[in-house]
C-alpha cells in the first residue's frame, strides 16, 4: 500500500512539473500601438448669467479641428464670444483661422495661415489676413509642448464707424504652450502679436 502510495505521488509531481514546464516564464509581447488617428478636434461652450443690481450675460463656443497626414498638420480654430449687460449688448467677437504646417525636422516647422476677425466693439468691421513663416519647437512633449513662430503677410482691414478701409503687409509673432495633464485633458494658451509694418502703432494683440 505504501509503495503504490509513493508512486502516486511521483506521478502527480512529474504531471505538475510538466504543466509547469509549458507556462512561459514571461508574458506574451504586447503588439506595438499603431499609428495616431489623423483627424482630432474638440469643441467648447460656455454660458453665463448673473443678477442682481445689474443683469449681465455671457455665451461663448469653439471649434479645433486638425488633420495629421504627417509631415503636415492642417488645422480649423474658429471661435465665438457675445455679451451682454443689462439687455445691452457690450461686446460681440468672431475669429476663425485656417493653417498648415509642414515638419522639417523634430524642432523646426514651416506654415501658412489665413485668418478673420471681426469685432466691432474694438473697432473692427473686419480683418482678413493671410501670413506664411517658420516655427521652432522649444519643448517638444509629451507632457509640455512649447512653439514660437514669427513669419510675415498681407491684411486688409475695415473700420468702424469711420468704415476706412486699409491694407498694408504685416508681420506676426505668436508662442503656442500646451500642458497635457491626462489623456482626456489638457491646457492650452496662444498668444499672438500682429503688427502693421506700414504703421507699427497699429497692431493686434491676442491671447487665448
Amino acid at each position: 500500500m505504501m509503495k503504490k502510495a509513493c508512486q502516486a505521488a511521483l506521478l502527480l509531481s512529474a504531471f505538475a512539473g510538466a504543466i509547469l514546464a509549458q507556462t512561459p516564464e514571461c508574458p506574451c509581447p504586447v503588439p506595438p500601438p499603431g499609428p495616431p488617428p489623423p483627424w482630432t478636434g474638440s469643441a467648447e461652450f460656455s454660458y453665463l448669467s448673473t443678477s442682481g443690481n445689474s443683469t449681465t450675460s455671457s455665451l461663448g463656443g469653439g471649434l479645433q479641428l486638425f488633420y495629421k497626414p504627417l509631415p503636415w498638420t492642417i488645422g480649423l480654430d474658429v471661435h465665438y464670444l457675445h455679451s451682454s449687460a443689462d439687455h445691452v449688448e457690450t461686446s460681440e467677437q468672431f475669429k476663425g483661422a485656417l493653417k498648415g504646417t509642414r515638419d522639417l525636422t523634430a524642432e523646426i516647422d514651416v506654415y501658412a495661415r489665413g485668418s478673420y476677425l471681426r469685432d466691432t466693439f474694438a473697432g473692427l468691421d473686419s480683418l482678413v489676413s493671410i501670413d506664411g513663416g517658420a516655427g521652432y519647437k522649444l519643448l517638444k512633449g509629451p507632457v509640455h509642448l512649447l512653439r514660437a513662430e514669427a513669419g510675415f503677410g498681407y491684411s486688409w482691414e475695415n473700420q468702424v464707424p469711420t468704415g476706412i478701409d486699409r491694407n498694408y503687409a504685416n508681420a506676426r509673432f505668436g508662442l503656442g504652450y500646451k500642458w497635457v495633464f491626462s489623456k482626456t485633458a489638457q491646457f492650452s494658451n496662444d498668444f499672438g502679436v500682429l503688427l502693421d509694418l506700414a504703421d507699427t502703432n497699429n497692431w493686434i494683440i491676442n491671447d487665448t
